[in-house]
C-alpha cells in the first residue's frame, strides 16, 4: 500500500530557464531559475545553501524585439537544497510577492 503525499506548494510553478543572481551576504552570485511562481522559485546555485538561509535574488527577463526589460528584486528563504552533480539546486520561498514578479510571470508565457 502506497502513501499519497500532499502538493505543499500553494501556486504552481512555471518551468524556465532564467538567467538569475542571488546575494547571500554581501556577494552577488550567478544561478539559472529551473521553474518559477509569484511564490517561490527552485534555482541551479554554485554552492550549497543552508536550509533557512535568506537570500535576495534578482529576476530580469532577456530583451525581446526592443521591450522594455522586466526586472524585480525578492527576497527568500531556501527551505530546502540537494547536490545535483556538480551543482546545488536549491526550493525558494518568497518573503512576498511584488507586483514586478507578475509582470516577469506574464513575460514567460
Amino acid at each position: 500500500m502506497s502513501t499519497v503525499t500532499p502538493n505543499r506548494r500553494v501556486t504552481a510553478r512555471r518551468a524556465c530557464r532564467l538567467n538569475v543572481r542571488y546575494r547571500s551576504g554581501n556577494d552577488w552570485h550567478p544561478a539559472t531559475a529551473m521553474d518559477l511562481s509569484t511564490k517561490g522559485a527552485r534555482l541551479r546555485v554554485g554552492e550549497s545553501l543552508a536550509r533557512g538561509a535568506r537570500v535576495a535574488v534578482a529576476l530580469e527577463v532577456p530583451i525581446r524585439d526592443g521591450a522594455a526589460v522586466p526586472s524585480v528584486e525578492v527576497h527568500a528563504s531556501v527551505i530546502w537544497s540537494r547536490a545535483e552533480g556538480l551543482s546545488h539546486q536549491v526550493g525558494l520561498l518568497f518573503e512576498e510577492s511584488p507586483e514586478g514578479l507578475q509582470e516577469i510571470m506574464i513575460a514567460l508565457s
